[in-house]
């Protein structure tokens, strides 16, 4: 072989690698766009985009809507497709109907930007407006040009997420916010649930970062998420909110919760969290009911008197001395909050009149030489473990141990009144709610039911945590005292004649461990209880953290709370209301207003009233110690001869009745029963004429 056939071969067998070489590389990147990549990078090659579904509605107890999804609409405008004549046509009256829909320009504006957005040589897919509700939506689709649609009119809207509360602040913080950091409330413990299934929309790339929806086969309509229905109630969640931000402003305080179940099955029908602000306004901006571990003070009494009834230690009729409200346990002096008043009581009115030292000395003198026994009961009441709620929340509790970690001979006396440990007040309230419940203690809840499109898909039911936390015979021996508490004790100014009110009061000194000597005590107002108390239907906690001014007691700052909230809650729910017996109903016959005979009989039999009866139409009525009679009263007569009779006590709607029968024009001025008549009594009239009637 010759040199240049050598040469030959030599190129011929380059060229061939770099052919196969070539042929590799698009072999690679076919493989690589096909199998690897989600979309082919070019301007034209249409792509699918994810279309969120709307999240589920939180509903109220009444089926007033907390949260719902509603969307809200993107509109963008292609300008290519709009025919050049029907443009220049419609444009004017366009720009009129845009200005007065959106009022964010002059229908001259907004004629001045279609007509360049149409002249542009470049980018003719223009943003009308943002944030467009589905009314304004609907609006733009009527317009001229634009109800033309997408390909014709160039109307485009894209759908975006939008969540919105329409009662705004009210539960705020329970009802939540989805969020990438720190989610909290219904929103983040059910999201699942309230999450739908997303779809799918097919746009195309017209220019950078623009994309334009399409029509396609592959399209899919996002499902919306199931419904949460929760136990919130508005009218109740409203009035508790504005009680609690009058109390802030009121006694300057830092902050304060509200939070009312319903004793048998532990919904949370109120649940109020607000704290003051720097600037004096009042926002809820955290869940201090749920989160925030604090010691609960006076009102843990009721469970120091429960577990010393429990193992027999005592009754509430046994005597403590007080020593005038000052005692010393080893080298600490402990104090009630008003000194030299009583000094030898029994259980039962220590309790009534929160006598710090009554009640420590008799869980100290009995359980000082076995601490456990103490804590012990306390943990079987449920007061030391913690509640695992509907909705996350942190879990600081905080419970003495005996022997273990900072006891001391002086934890137990103090953690009898409330001190050296740490609760939220919801788990205080389930306490007191157990109470109520004749010592069955149920799961605080927040939700009662999912929903779909009407209807019930899955029932939340009571759960129970402790079928009893002590026996009925202590039940029944604390109930006096909680009520006593109200009528003659700490918070007896929130008695009411109208229903009964058990309860305890709590003022906490917040910075006792921490205050240096001569420094200012901080204190935290509080209150739990339950009404009707002879038939608890409804508990309720109230705290008031750093009141500093108008008063720092629980009687005097969250009691009054409580009594605002139960007086709206009482009127509202007949179910707790006594049933009238008939002597109560009727002490006393009513006066009966001069009038029609037929339904005067009517009304008293409903009452089953005695009367004396009549034939004729109309009556006067005289009311006696044992019946109703009914005398004849000859007012149609005399209208039928022409005369004016004595219309005086008459109802006005009977008296009406008659005189615009006869042709008169009757004028009135006041409300009620007929007091005095422009026409007097035997005056002739005639038809057409006009008599006043005034009313008392």
């Amino acid at each position: 072989m010759t040199k240049k056939t050598e040469n030959k071969n030599v190129r011929i067998i380059g060229l061939y690698l770099f052919v196969m070489l070539i042929a590799a590389g698009i072999v690679s990147k076919i493989v690589t766009v096909q199998q690897f990549s989600e979309s082919i990078n070019t301007s034209s090659q249409p792509r699918y985009f994810t279309v969120e579904a709307p999240r589920g509605n939180i509903i109220a107890d009444d089926g007033a809507l907390l949260a719902i999804s509603m969307p809200l609409y993107d509109v963008r405008l292609d300008m290519s497709v709009m025919k050049k004549l029907l443009f220049k046509e419609n444009v004017a009256e366009l720009a009129v109907l845009l200005s007065n829909l959106f009022e964010d320009k002059t229908a001259e504006e907004y004629e001045l930007f279609l007509n360049q957005s149409k002249r542009a040589k470049k980018n003719k897919y223009i943003l009308l407006q943002n944030k467009v509700t589905h009314n304004e939506l609907n609006a733009l689709k009527k317009m001229p040009i634009l109800k033309l649609g997408q390909y014709k009119g160039g109307l485009i809207a894209e759908q975006r997420p939008n969540r919105e509360k329409p009662f705004g602040l009210l539960a705020q913080r329970t009802v939540g916010v989805l969020r990438n950091v720190n989610p909290v409330g219904i929103e983040r413990a059910f999201n699942q649930t309230l999450s739908g299934v997303d779809g799918k929309h097919l746009k195309r790339k017209i220019e950078k970062g623009i994309w334009v929806p399409q029509d396609a086969e592959g399209n899919r309509l996002p499902r919306a998420g199931n419904n949460v229905i929760t136990t919130i109630n508005t009218d109740m969640q409203d009035v508790a909110e504005k009680a609690l931000e009058n109390t802030l402003l009121n006694h300057d305080a830092d902050w304060g919760c509200v939070v009312l179940m319903e004793v048998e099955t532990g919904e949370v029908k109120v649940i109020a969290n607000l704290k003051k602000q720097e600037d004096g306004s009042v926002r809820e901006l955290f869940n201090f009911a749920m989160a925030k571990h604090v010691s609960p003070g006076s009102t843990f009494k009721l469970a120091s008197v429960i577990a010393g009834l429990e193992d027999g230690y005592f009754k509430v009729e046994d005597s403590v001395r007080t020593y005038g409200g000052q005692f010393s346990f080893y080298d600490r002096v402990m104090k009630d909050s008003k000194l030299g008043l009583y000094d030898n009581i029994t259980i039962k009115r220590a309790f009534i009149k929160s006598s710090n030292v009554g009640i420590s000395r008799i869980i100290f003198d009995n359980y000082k030489s076995n601490p456990t026994a103490f804590t012990d009961r306390i943990y079987k009441m449920g007061l030391s473990t913690p509640l695992e709620l509907e909705l996350p929340f942190p879990n600081n509790l905080k419970s003495p141990i005996p022997n273990k970690g900072s006891w001391s001979g002086v934890t137990l006396p103090w953690m009898s009144i409330g001190y050296e440990m740490q609760l939220t007040p919801i788990h205080m309230l389930t306490f007191y709610n157990a109470v109520a419940n004749k010592g069955k203690m149920v799961k605080p809840m927040f939700t009662s039911a999912i929903s779909r499109n009407g209807k019930i898909i899955k029932e939340h039911t009571a759960q129970v945590i402790n079928p009893s936390i002590c026996s009925k015979a202590t039940i029944d021996a604390v109930m006096p005292l909680l009520v006593g508490v109200v009528e003659e004790g700490t918070a007896k100014n929130i008695k009411t004649s109208n229903y009964l009110i058990a309860g305890k009061t709590g003022t906490t000194v917040i910075n006792f461990n921490n205050r240096s000597e001569g420094e200012g005590k901080e204190y935290q107002a509080s209150f739990a209880g339950f009404f009707p108390a002879d038939n608890p239907k409804y508990s309720c906690i109230v705290v008031v953290n750093n009141p500093k001014e108008n008063g720092h007691y629980g009687g005097s700052v969250a009691a009054p709370i409580f009594k605002e909230l139960a007086d709206k809650v009482y009127a509202s729910d007949m179910s707790i209301h006594k049933a009238l017996q008939q002597s109560d109903a009727l002490a006393s016959l009513p006066k009966v207003k001069q009038g029609s005979v037929e339904e005067v009989n009517k009304v008293l039999s409903e009452f089953k009233i005695n009367t004396t009866s009549t034939d004729e139409q109309w009556m006067v009525s005289k009311t006696s110690k044992n019946e109703v009679l009914l005398e004849v009263r000859k007012i149609e007569r005399d209208l039928q001869n022409g005369n004016m009779p004595d219309l005086r006590g008459m109802g006005i709607q009977d008296a009406i009745y008659l005189l615009e029968s006869y042709g008169l024009i009757v004028k009135i001025i006041g409300s009620g029963a007929v007091q005095s008549q422009s026409i007097a009594k035997g005056v002739r009239f005639t038809k057409g004429s006009i008599i006043k009637l005034e009313l008392a």
